[in-house]
Protein backbone atom coordinates (compact mmCIF):
# COMPACT_ATOMS: atom_id res chain seq x y z
CA UNK A 1 0.00 0.00 0.00
CA UNK A 2 2.73 2.60 0.89
CA UNK A 3 4.81 1.83 -2.27
CA UNK A 4 1.57 1.84 -4.57
CA UNK A 5 0.43 5.26 -3.15
CA UNK A 6 4.44 6.78 -3.09
CA UNK A 7 4.70 5.69 -7.06
CA UNK A 8 1.10 7.43 -7.29
CA UNK A 9 1.88 10.43 -6.00
CA UNK A 10 5.83 10.99 -7.41
CA UNK A 11 4.27 10.21 -10.75
CA UNK A 12 1.57 13.25 -10.44
CA UNK A 13 3.47 15.58 -8.89
CA UNK A 14 7.55 14.40 -9.09
CA UNK A 15 10.03 13.82 -6.57
CA UNK A 16 10.30 17.34 -5.66
CA UNK A 17 7.03 18.70 -6.31
CA UNK A 18 5.43 17.19 -3.42
CA UNK A 19 6.42 20.31 -0.53
CA UNK A 20 3.69 21.27 1.54
CA UNK A 21 1.43 19.11 0.08
CA UNK A 22 -1.06 18.09 2.57
CA UNK A 23 -2.28 14.23 1.08
CA UNK A 24 1.20 12.99 1.66
CA UNK A 25 0.54 12.36 5.61
CA UNK A 26 -2.85 10.65 5.29
CA UNK A 27 -1.22 8.47 1.91
CA UNK A 28 1.73 7.31 3.19
CA UNK A 29 0.82 7.30 6.83
CA UNK A 30 -2.59 6.31 8.33
CA UNK A 31 -3.27 4.52 5.13
CA UNK A 32 -0.40 1.79 5.13
CA UNK A 33 -0.78 1.84 8.90
CA UNK A 34 -4.49 1.13 8.46
CA UNK A 35 -3.81 -1.54 5.78
CA UNK A 36 -1.61 -3.29 8.82
CA UNK A 37 -4.29 -3.58 11.18
CA UNK A 38 -6.92 -5.00 8.58
CA UNK A 39 -4.62 -7.56 7.16
CA UNK A 40 -3.16 -8.63 10.27
CA UNK A 41 -6.84 -8.90 11.78
CA UNK A 42 -8.46 -10.30 8.74
CA UNK A 43 -5.71 -11.36 6.20
CA UNK A 44 -6.35 -14.57 6.82
CA UNK A 45 -10.11 -13.91 4.76
CA UNK A 46 -8.75 -11.73 2.57
CA UNK A 47 -5.84 -14.02 1.37
CA UNK A 48 -7.25 -17.04 1.59
CA UNK A 49 -4.58 -18.66 4.11
CA UNK A 50 -6.61 -20.04 6.27
CA UNK A 51 -7.15 -22.86 3.60
CA UNK A 52 -3.01 -23.18 3.30
CA UNK A 53 -2.33 -25.16 6.15
CA UNK A 54 -4.55 -28.27 8.61
CA UNK A 55 -4.74 -27.64 11.74
CA UNK A 56 -5.71 -30.09 14.94
CA UNK A 57 -7.09 -28.24 17.53
CA UNK A 58 -8.28 -31.04 20.73
CA UNK A 59 -10.79 -28.57 21.52
CA UNK A 60 -12.75 -28.96 18.17
CA UNK A 61 -11.30 -32.73 17.13
CA UNK A 62 -11.51 -34.57 20.58
CA UNK A 63 -15.75 -34.83 20.89
CA UNK A 64 -16.38 -33.67 24.52
CA UNK A 65 -19.59 -34.90 25.53
CA UNK A 66 -19.75 -38.44 24.82
CA UNK A 67 -17.28 -40.11 27.10
CA UNK A 68 -16.85 -43.38 25.09
CA UNK A 69 -15.85 -41.67 22.23
CA UNK A 70 -13.83 -39.13 23.82
CA UNK A 71 -11.53 -42.02 25.35
CA UNK A 72 -10.94 -43.92 21.79
CA UNK A 73 -9.57 -40.33 20.60
CA UNK A 74 -7.68 -39.91 23.31
CA UNK A 75 -6.16 -43.90 23.12
CA UNK A 76 -5.42 -42.28 19.62
CA UNK A 77 -3.99 -39.25 20.53
CA UNK A 78 -0.28 -40.23 19.75
CA UNK A 79 -1.89 -41.18 15.96
CA UNK A 80 -3.23 -37.58 15.52
CA UNK A 81 -0.06 -35.96 16.68
CA UNK A 82 2.21 -38.23 15.07
CA UNK A 83 0.93 -36.56 11.73
CA UNK A 84 1.86 -33.04 12.79
CA UNK A 85 4.98 -31.67 11.37
CA UNK A 86 5.00 -28.84 13.78
CA UNK A 87 3.38 -27.63 17.01
CA UNK A 88 2.32 -23.70 17.81
CA UNK A 89 1.66 -23.66 21.13
CA UNK A 90 -0.74 -20.06 22.02
CA UNK A 91 0.70 -19.57 25.75
CA UNK A 92 -1.07 -17.97 28.11
CA UNK A 93 -0.78 -17.89 32.53
CA UNK A 94 -2.95 -20.84 32.48
CA UNK A 95 -0.95 -23.06 29.55
CA UNK A 96 1.19 -25.22 31.84
CA UNK A 97 -1.37 -25.53 34.62
CA UNK A 98 -3.48 -27.32 32.45
CA UNK A 99 -2.84 -31.08 32.12
CA UNK A 100 -4.62 -31.61 28.57
CA UNK A 101 -2.42 -29.37 27.41
CA UNK A 102 0.33 -31.09 29.34
CA UNK A 103 -1.04 -34.52 27.83
CA UNK A 104 -0.15 -32.69 23.99
CA UNK A 105 3.08 -31.17 24.58
CA UNK A 106 4.33 -35.05 26.62
CA UNK A 107 3.09 -36.63 23.21
CA UNK A 108 4.56 -34.21 20.35
CA UNK A 109 7.52 -33.89 22.60
CA UNK A 110 8.23 -37.94 22.40
CA UNK A 111 6.87 -38.26 18.45
CA UNK A 112 7.67 -35.02 16.58
CA UNK A 113 10.93 -33.64 18.83
CA UNK A 114 11.18 -30.40 20.79
CA UNK A 115 13.05 -28.33 18.17
CA UNK A 116 9.64 -29.13 16.22
CA UNK A 117 7.93 -26.45 18.67
CA UNK A 118 6.67 -23.26 18.10
CA UNK A 119 5.40 -21.08 21.08
CA UNK A 120 3.67 -18.03 20.63
CA UNK A 121 3.16 -16.18 23.94
CA UNK A 122 -0.42 -14.31 23.66
CA UNK A 123 0.82 -11.12 25.36
CA UNK A 124 2.75 -10.58 22.02
CA UNK A 125 0.52 -9.32 19.93
CA UNK A 126 -1.42 -6.70 22.32
CA UNK A 127 1.83 -5.41 23.21
CA UNK A 128 3.00 -4.74 19.66
CA UNK A 129 -0.28 -3.20 18.29
CA UNK A 130 -0.42 -0.88 21.38
CA UNK A 131 3.35 0.17 20.67
CA UNK A 132 2.31 1.01 16.91
CA UNK A 133 -0.88 2.81 18.11
CA UNK A 134 1.37 4.91 19.74
CA UNK A 135 4.32 5.67 17.81
CA UNK A 136 1.14 6.27 15.14
CA UNK A 137 0.09 9.15 17.39
CA UNK A 138 3.59 10.64 17.76
CA UNK A 139 4.37 10.75 14.32
CA UNK A 140 0.34 13.08 14.13
CA UNK A 141 1.71 15.16 16.70
CA UNK A 142 5.08 15.19 14.72
CA UNK A 143 2.89 16.29 11.40
CA UNK A 144 0.61 19.08 13.33
CA UNK A 145 3.92 20.50 14.81
CA UNK A 146 4.83 20.84 10.99
CA UNK A 147 1.53 22.51 10.10
CA UNK A 148 1.34 24.77 13.12
CA UNK A 149 4.78 25.95 12.50
CA UNK A 150 6.09 25.27 8.65
CA UNK A 151 9.31 25.24 8.18
CA UNK A 152 10.30 25.64 12.26
CA UNK A 153 13.67 23.57 12.54
CA UNK A 154 15.13 25.60 9.32
CA UNK A 155 13.49 29.06 10.54
CA UNK A 156 15.56 28.52 13.90
CA UNK A 157 18.56 27.57 12.01
CA UNK A 158 20.04 31.02 12.28
CA UNK A 159 18.56 32.15 15.52
CA UNK A 160 20.15 28.95 17.06
CA UNK A 161 23.61 29.27 15.37
CA UNK A 162 23.54 33.16 17.17
CA UNK A 163 23.12 31.77 20.39
CA UNK A 164 25.67 29.65 19.83
CA UNK A 165 28.47 31.17 18.20
CA UNK A 166 29.51 32.63 21.22
CA UNK A 167 29.80 30.00 23.46
CA UNK A 168 31.67 27.74 20.94
CA UNK A 169 33.15 30.04 18.30
CA UNK A 170 32.67 30.76 14.21
CA UNK A 171 33.70 27.19 13.61
CA UNK A 172 31.02 27.04 11.14
CA UNK A 173 30.73 23.37 11.07
CA UNK A 174 30.34 23.11 14.65
CA UNK A 175 27.62 25.56 14.66
CA UNK A 176 25.93 23.42 12.08
CA UNK A 177 25.97 20.15 13.83
CA UNK A 178 24.95 21.62 17.28
CA UNK A 179 22.05 23.09 16.00
CA UNK A 180 20.41 20.06 13.93
CA UNK A 181 21.29 18.54 17.69
CA UNK A 182 19.27 20.81 19.13
CA UNK A 183 16.13 20.97 16.22
CA UNK A 184 16.02 17.53 16.58
CA UNK A 185 15.76 16.64 20.01
CA UNK A 186 12.89 19.50 19.92
CA UNK A 187 11.22 17.47 17.52
CA UNK A 188 11.30 14.52 20.18
CA UNK A 189 8.59 16.40 22.54
CA UNK A 190 6.24 14.88 20.57
CA UNK A 191 7.64 11.52 22.24
CA UNK A 192 6.91 12.85 25.96
CA UNK A 193 3.07 11.85 25.60
CA UNK A 194 3.11 8.80 24.82
CA UNK A 195 5.79 8.10 27.30
CA UNK A 196 3.77 7.34 30.09
CA UNK A 197 1.46 5.11 28.31
CA UNK A 198 4.03 2.42 26.89
CA UNK A 199 5.08 2.02 30.31
CA UNK A 200 1.78 -0.04 31.14
CA UNK A 201 2.56 -1.64 28.21
CA UNK A 202 5.59 -2.73 28.66
CA UNK A 203 5.05 -3.60 31.83
CA UNK A 204 2.69 -6.05 31.11
CA UNK A 205 5.17 -7.40 28.74
CA UNK A 206 7.72 -7.71 31.53
CA UNK A 207 5.79 -9.36 33.83
CA UNK A 208 3.90 -12.20 31.43
CA UNK A 209 7.41 -12.58 29.84
CA UNK A 210 9.10 -13.26 33.11
CA UNK A 211 5.97 -15.48 34.43
CA UNK A 212 6.29 -18.00 31.21
CA UNK A 213 10.00 -18.59 31.80
CA UNK A 214 8.96 -18.85 35.57
CA UNK A 215 6.69 -21.51 34.56
CA UNK A 216 8.96 -23.57 32.61
CA UNK A 217 12.08 -23.53 35.54
CA UNK A 218 9.45 -24.40 38.13
CA UNK A 219 7.17 -27.00 35.46
CA UNK A 220 6.14 -29.74 36.90
CA UNK A 221 3.28 -32.20 35.12
CA UNK A 222 1.75 -33.46 38.84
CA UNK A 223 0.93 -29.94 39.53
CA UNK A 224 -1.61 -29.41 36.62
CA UNK A 225 -4.93 -29.08 36.65
CA UNK A 226 -7.83 -30.93 36.26
CA UNK A 227 -11.74 -30.99 36.44
CA UNK A 228 -11.88 -34.81 36.34
CA UNK A 229 -9.70 -37.51 38.38
CA UNK A 230 -10.29 -40.31 35.72
CA UNK A 231 -9.31 -38.06 33.17
CA UNK A 232 -5.90 -37.09 35.29
CA UNK A 233 -4.89 -40.81 36.04
CA UNK A 234 -5.37 -41.82 32.30
CA UNK A 235 -3.01 -38.51 31.24
CA UNK A 236 -0.33 -39.05 34.24
CA UNK A 237 -0.24 -42.76 32.83
CA UNK A 238 -0.51 -42.20 29.58
CA UNK A 239 2.57 -39.82 29.95
CA UNK A 240 4.41 -42.25 32.35
CA UNK A 241 4.12 -44.88 29.46
CA UNK A 242 5.55 -42.13 26.91
CA UNK A 243 8.90 -41.36 29.10
CA UNK A 244 9.57 -44.69 30.54
CA UNK A 245 12.73 -47.34 29.71
CA UNK A 246 15.44 -45.26 31.27
CA UNK A 247 17.91 -43.15 30.06
CA UNK A 248 20.14 -42.12 26.19
CA UNK A 249 22.96 -44.14 25.94
CA UNK A 250 26.26 -42.07 25.83
CA UNK A 251 28.22 -42.05 22.32
CA UNK A 252 32.00 -42.06 23.44
CA UNK A 253 34.18 -39.31 21.79
CA UNK A 254 30.91 -37.27 21.32
CA UNK A 255 32.56 -34.36 22.01
CA UNK A 256 30.91 -33.83 24.77
CA UNK A 257 32.75 -34.37 28.83
CA UNK A 258 31.79 -37.99 29.10
CA UNK A 259 32.62 -38.40 32.73
CA UNK A 260 29.58 -35.66 33.69
CA UNK A 261 27.76 -36.98 31.59
CA UNK A 262 28.35 -40.72 33.25
CA UNK A 263 28.10 -38.87 36.44
CA UNK A 264 24.36 -37.47 35.51
CA UNK A 265 23.36 -40.58 34.16
CA UNK A 266 23.79 -42.21 37.21
CA UNK A 267 22.33 -39.88 39.13
CA UNK A 268 19.01 -39.95 36.73
CA UNK A 269 18.80 -44.03 36.38
CA UNK A 270 15.76 -44.25 38.97
CA UNK A 271 13.94 -41.13 37.60
CA UNK A 272 10.67 -41.29 37.36
CA UNK A 273 9.05 -41.42 33.97
CA UNK A 274 6.87 -38.11 34.77
CA UNK A 275 10.18 -36.17 36.18
CA UNK A 276 12.13 -36.80 32.68
CA UNK A 277 8.84 -35.23 30.75
CA UNK A 278 9.10 -32.60 33.39
CA UNK A 279 13.23 -31.88 32.52
CA UNK A 280 12.38 -31.77 28.73
CA UNK A 281 10.14 -28.90 29.73
CA UNK A 282 12.46 -27.62 31.98
CA UNK A 283 15.96 -27.71 30.26
CA UNK A 284 15.61 -27.70 26.04
CA UNK A 285 12.27 -26.28 25.79
CA UNK A 286 12.73 -23.69 27.86
CA UNK A 287 16.05 -23.28 26.28
CA UNK A 288 14.04 -23.39 22.68
CA UNK A 289 11.51 -20.87 24.25
CA UNK A 290 14.43 -18.49 25.23
CA UNK A 291 16.10 -18.79 21.90
CA UNK A 292 12.89 -18.29 19.95
CA UNK A 293 12.03 -15.09 22.14
CA UNK A 294 14.65 -14.14 24.17
CA UNK A 295 15.34 -13.30 27.87
CA UNK A 296 12.25 -10.98 29.23
CA UNK A 297 14.69 -8.29 29.13
CA UNK A 298 15.10 -8.59 25.23
CA UNK A 299 13.11 -7.73 21.97
CA UNK A 300 14.35 -9.14 18.43
CA UNK A 301 14.91 -6.44 16.69
CA UNK A 302 12.23 -6.86 13.57
CA UNK A 303 9.66 -6.44 16.33
CA UNK A 304 11.62 -3.41 17.55
CA UNK A 305 11.42 -1.68 13.91
CA UNK A 306 7.63 -2.85 13.15
CA UNK A 307 6.48 -1.45 17.09
CA UNK A 308 8.10 1.86 14.81
CA UNK A 309 6.34 1.69 11.60
CA UNK A 310 4.40 4.67 11.87
CA UNK A 311 7.37 6.96 12.47
CA UNK A 312 9.22 4.67 9.77
CA UNK A 313 6.17 5.58 7.22
CA UNK A 314 6.47 9.18 8.71
CA UNK A 315 10.30 9.09 7.21
CA UNK A 316 9.03 9.19 3.31
CA UNK A 317 5.99 12.37 4.55
CA UNK A 318 9.34 14.22 5.95
CA UNK A 319 11.72 13.99 2.61
CA UNK A 320 9.12 14.16 0.06
CA UNK A 321 7.05 17.28 1.80
CA UNK A 322 10.32 19.15 2.33
CA UNK A 323 9.49 19.46 5.84
CA UNK A 324 5.97 20.62 4.68
CA UNK A 325 7.29 23.59 2.92
CA UNK A 326 8.48 24.21 -1.19
CA UNK A 327 11.30 21.99 -1.84
CA UNK A 328 13.31 24.95 -2.68
CA UNK A 329 12.47 26.87 -0.05
CA UNK A 330 13.33 24.31 2.37
CA UNK A 331 16.79 23.43 0.48
CA UNK A 332 17.78 27.14 0.88
CA UNK A 333 16.70 27.37 4.63
CA UNK A 334 18.26 24.31 5.79
CA UNK A 335 21.83 25.69 3.77
CA UNK A 336 22.07 23.19 0.99
CA UNK A 337 23.26 24.14 -2.42
CA UNK A 338 20.52 22.06 -4.54
CA UNK A 339 17.04 20.26 -3.56
CA UNK A 340 18.75 17.19 -4.89
CA UNK A 341 21.37 17.13 -2.04
CA UNK A 342 19.18 18.32 0.65
CA UNK A 343 16.64 15.31 -0.24
CA UNK A 344 19.42 12.87 -0.86
CA UNK A 345 20.93 14.14 2.56
CA UNK A 346 17.22 13.39 4.02
CA UNK A 347 16.91 9.94 3.01
CA UNK A 348 20.29 9.02 4.24
CA UNK A 349 19.70 10.67 7.34
CA UNK A 350 16.36 8.80 8.20
CA UNK A 351 17.44 5.40 6.89
CA UNK A 352 20.52 5.88 9.42
CA UNK A 353 18.09 7.18 12.18
CA UNK A 354 15.52 4.58 11.26
CA UNK A 355 18.09 1.22 12.11
CA UNK A 356 20.48 2.82 14.83
CA UNK A 357 18.48 5.51 16.65
CA UNK A 358 14.23 4.17 16.76
CA UNK A 359 14.48 0.43 17.87
CA UNK A 360 16.88 1.31 21.04
CA UNK A 361 14.09 2.68 22.87
CA UNK A 362 12.03 -0.93 23.16
CA UNK A 363 15.06 -2.69 25.10
CA UNK A 364 16.37 0.50 26.71
CA UNK A 365 12.70 1.41 28.20
CA UNK A 366 12.40 -2.53 28.88
CA UNK A 367 15.73 -2.09 31.08
CA UNK A 368 14.16 0.87 32.53
CA UNK A 369 10.74 -1.06 33.96
CA UNK A 370 12.95 -3.64 35.12
CA UNK A 371 14.80 -1.03 37.50
CA UNK A 372 11.19 0.48 38.80
CA UNK A 373 9.44 -2.74 39.26
CA UNK A 374 11.91 -4.23 41.07
CA UNK A 375 12.46 -0.80 43.11
CA UNK A 376 9.16 -0.17 44.37
CA UNK A 377 5.13 -1.03 43.49
CA UNK A 378 2.10 1.03 43.36
CA UNK A 379 1.73 5.25 43.10
CA UNK A 380 6.03 5.41 43.69
CA UNK A 381 5.93 2.37 41.01
CA UNK A 382 4.42 5.04 38.72
CA UNK A 383 6.14 8.22 39.78
CA UNK A 384 9.23 6.81 38.77
CA UNK A 385 7.47 5.91 35.34
CA UNK A 386 7.04 9.18 35.15
CA UNK A 387 10.54 9.78 35.34
CA UNK A 388 12.02 6.99 33.81
CA UNK A 389 10.17 6.27 30.58
CA UNK A 390 10.71 9.68 29.04
CA UNK A 391 14.37 8.89 29.10
CA UNK A 392 14.62 5.75 27.37
CA UNK A 393 12.96 8.47 23.97
CA UNK A 394 14.96 11.12 24.79
CA UNK A 395 18.02 8.86 24.45
CA UNK A 396 16.39 7.65 21.05
CA UNK A 397 16.28 11.24 19.95
CA UNK A 398 19.89 11.91 21.51
CA UNK A 399 21.45 9.27 19.54
CA UNK A 400 19.04 10.38 16.29
CA UNK A 401 20.68 14.20 16.89
CA UNK A 402 23.75 12.66 16.82
CA UNK A 403 23.26 11.18 13.11
CA UNK A 404 21.94 14.03 11.98
CA UNK A 405 23.95 17.07 13.09
CA UNK A 406 27.13 14.56 11.84
CA UNK A 407 25.73 14.10 8.35
CA UNK A 408 24.55 17.78 8.02
CA UNK A 409 28.02 19.16 8.94
CA UNK A 410 29.04 16.52 7.04
CA UNK A 411 27.13 17.27 3.25
CA UNK A 412 27.63 21.17 4.25
CA UNK A 413 31.10 21.71 5.46
CA UNK A 414 33.08 18.92 3.76
CA UNK A 415 36.34 18.03 5.81
CA UNK A 416 38.22 14.87 6.77
CA UNK A 417 37.56 15.85 10.38
CA UNK A 418 34.08 15.90 9.64
CA UNK A 419 34.20 12.30 8.09
CA UNK A 420 36.12 11.29 11.03
CA UNK A 421 33.44 12.63 13.43
CA UNK A 422 30.45 11.04 11.30
CA UNK A 423 32.35 7.51 10.96
CA UNK A 424 32.82 7.36 15.01
CA UNK A 425 29.20 8.11 15.78
CA UNK A 426 28.04 5.79 13.30
CA UNK A 427 30.75 3.08 14.97
CA UNK A 428 29.04 3.78 18.34
CA UNK A 429 25.55 3.46 17.33
CA UNK A 430 26.07 0.44 15.54
CA UNK A 431 28.03 -1.16 18.60
CA UNK A 432 24.74 0.18 21.21
CA UNK A 433 22.61 -1.89 18.36
CA UNK A 434 24.71 -5.00 18.57
CA UNK A 435 24.92 -5.05 22.32
CA UNK A 436 21.50 -4.07 22.55
CA UNK A 437 20.17 -6.95 19.89
CA UNK A 438 22.40 -9.79 20.63
CA UNK A 439 22.25 -12.66 18.27
CA UNK A 440 20.26 -15.54 19.76
CA UNK A 441 22.98 -17.93 19.70
CA UNK A 442 25.26 -15.96 21.70
CA UNK A 443 22.47 -15.50 24.11
CA UNK A 444 21.19 -19.33 24.37
CA UNK A 445 25.04 -20.80 24.30
CA UNK A 446 28.07 -18.51 26.14
CA UNK A 447 30.38 -21.12 26.51
CA UNK A 448 32.46 -23.64 24.48
CA UNK A 449 31.04 -26.69 26.78
CA UNK A 450 27.69 -25.46 26.94
CA UNK A 451 27.36 -25.58 23.06
CA UNK A 452 28.53 -29.32 23.00
CA UNK A 453 26.32 -30.40 25.85
CA UNK A 454 23.54 -28.94 24.60
CA UNK A 455 23.95 -30.70 21.30
CA UNK A 456 23.84 -33.56 22.59
CA UNK A 457 20.65 -33.00 24.68
CA UNK A 458 18.97 -32.17 22.15
CA UNK A 459 20.01 -35.37 20.27
CA UNK A 460 18.69 -37.01 23.19
CA UNK A 461 15.55 -35.13 23.39
CA UNK A 462 15.11 -36.61 20.08
CA UNK A 463 15.08 -40.19 21.54
CA UNK A 464 12.17 -41.75 22.41
CA UNK A 465 13.95 -42.42 26.28
CA UNK A 466 14.43 -40.19 28.78
CA UNK A 467 17.42 -37.45 28.46
CA UNK A 468 20.59 -36.99 29.95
Amino acid sequence: MWSLLAIALVGMFGVAGLGGNVCVFPCLVCLPVATFFVVFFFGQDLTGARWSMSLWVDKLCIHQTDLELKAKQIAALPVFVAHASRMLILWDETYFERLWCNLELATFVHNGGIQNVDLLPLWLAPWLLCSILLDLLSAGLFELLEHVLPNWSMRWVPPIMEATESLLGKNPAMLKFVTCCVIWMFSGITYLLVSVPSFFSFRMKLRNHQLLLDQMSAFDVRAAKCALQADRNAIEEHVVALFEGGNAPVKEGSGVDDGEVRLQRFSLEDRDPLNCFNEHVKGPLRALVESQIGSELHVPFHIALTACLPMIFYSSVNVLACDNGPCETSAVLSGYSSVTQYMVTQVVGWTLTIFLSFPVTSPILLRMINFVVSCSDGPLELFMALLCCPLAYIWSYICGSLIWGSIVALVQYYSLTQLLIFVVILAVLVLQVTWLFPPMASRAHPFCRCVKRQAYYEAAANSPLCPE
